[in-house]
């Protein structure tokens, strides 16, 4: 376990600079040696990164960014499920979840939506008082087009912190749009 600890530190700060491959293998060093739910939320959240990597991507072709991330994805998706599985209880390991489901929801892939939206109100539900899930969950319903959602959401949010100055900036943003001047 102090093996496992040392090699997620070393995750950490790979990540934490950028070296997804560091990080990358750092996180499957302490898996090796005791599998937890933190490893695989790292793990989850290094296979994040690459997808916005490969999003954002000028030099792959066509073909192989899009199995790229089918591959990313999978593979971080797989990592966020163990980690629902090893701790069912820890509201990070299904906002890691939706988070990953939620890169694909942009790219109009079936179920993606609802698989997202079912795991931040998982993490809603372990976690009520955190305002920085409904604030997630506006964000993933202007990534839907579900612009009363996401009002509704960030007025949640809002009433969790009323001071949470990025979710009131971009609730007057929906409302201009919507002409509530």
């Amino acid at each position: 376990r102090y093996v496992a600890h040392i090699q997620l530190a070393t995750a950490s700060a790979s990540f934490t600079v950028g070296d997804l491959v560091a990080a990358d293998r750092s996180v499957q060093n302490a898996i090796s040696f005791a599998p937890s739910a933190v490893a695989y939320q790292a793990q989850a959240n290094i296979a994040t990164r690459y997808l916005q990597q490969i999003a954002a991507s000028t030099t792959m072709s066509v073909t192989e960014a899009r199995q790229t991330f089918q591959s990313t994805l999978s593979s971080g998706i797989d990592a966020a499920l163990t980690a629902t599985r090893l701790a069912p209880s820890d509201y990070r390991s299904w906002l890691t979840l939706g988070s990953l489901y939620a890169q694909a929801v942009p790219l109009s892939v079936a179920g993606a939506f609802e698989s997202a939206n079912t795991a931040y109100e998982k993490a809603r539900a372990l976690n009520p008082t955190n305002p920085e899930i409904p604030y997630i969950m506006a964000q993933l319903d202007i990534a839907h087009k579900d612009i009363k959602a996401a009002q509704e959401d960030l007025e949640a949010t809002i009433a969790l912190k009323p001071d949470y100055a990025t979710a009131i900036f971009l609730l007057s943003q929906l409302q201009v749009q919507n002409g509530q001047l």
